[in-house]
């Protein structure tokens, strides 16, 4: 019995469902294969602009310099003070005399005199030195500009002459201290007459700027108010020195500031 083999050929639907099978499955390999394909690298950052430090904020040194403690607070230098004064300059002229058979006199000024401080602001931050605070403060950020320029100019140089990362950021960095002090001046409230009975005093403040020097005298700044009666000072819980105070530190705060950068 002879069996007849017929191929048999697959029905369209057929091929069309293998053909739809493939797809999906070729579909489905490319997905996987761009999942599991490393994502480009973002462009790399641009590098951090050499600059130094921007947090740091380099401070001036308050230095009593050659004042006596008491400096810190407002003193008020009166009439008897002069005259007490005055009164042992005396004696010890006379006794200077003897001693060395000729008359020896020392002159002085009331703005030498120490005086005595305010009871009354003895806790008040009004009666504080402002060359220890407003001025220093002000000054400070005058002095954190001019060293971070040279921070600039120092961190310019090591980036191009070979310097070491250590040297390099070395010269980043800005100092928190200035290389120069802030030496307070007087600051009194001063009697205007010596004769007479009026209560007249002037509000006088100062600082220097710098060592004193053969070479480089210190940046000066003096501040004197107008002559006012001591009840105007007194007024509505000291105004008057609170705003003659605040013009204090604004005269001295633009003097110093002008000094040439290399005083600093």
């Amino acid at each position: 019995m002879t069996h007849s083999t017929k191929k048999r050929t697959p029905s369209r639907a057929a091929r069309h469902a293998l053909g739809l099978a493939l797809a999906i499955t070729g579909f489905s390999a490319q997905a996987q294969t761009e999942a599991a394909a490393p994502q480009p690298m973002a462009a790399a950052s641009a590098p951090a602009e050499a600059a130094p430090a921007a947090t740091q904020q380099t401070r001036l040194r308050f230095n009593r310099g050659t004042y006596k403690p008491g400096i810190e607070h407002l003193r008020v230098v009166r009439r008897e003070n002069t005259i007490n004064n005055v009164a042992g300059q005396v004696a010890l002229n006379v006794a200077f005399a003897v001693l060395a058979g000729g008359v020896g006199a020392q002159g002085f000024s009331k703005d030498d005199l120490g005086g005595t401080t305010l009871e009354e602001l003895k806790d008040d931050p009004l009666g504080v030195n402002p060359a220890m605070r407003e001025l220093n403060d002000a000054l400070s950020k005058v002095a954190t500009d001019i060293y971070r320029k040279r921070a600039e100019a120092a961190l310019a140089t090591a980036l191009t002459d070979g310097s070491t990362p250590e040297e390099i950021e070395a010269a980043r960095q800005i100092p928190k201290e200035a290389d120069t002090l802030l030496l307070p001046g007087p600051w009194h409230l001063v009697y205007e007459n010596l004769l007479g009975s009026d209560e007249l005093f002037r509000l006088k403040f100062g600082a220097d700027l710098g060592r004193p020097g053969f070479m480089r005298p210190p940046i000066e700044c003096r501040y004197q108010s107008e002559a006012v009666a001591w009840a105007r000072w007194q007024a509505d819980n000291w105004q008057l020195l609170r705003e003659e105070r605040a013009k204090a530190v604004e005269v001295c705060t633009k003097f110093i500031a002008a000094a040439p950068e290399k005083r600093w």
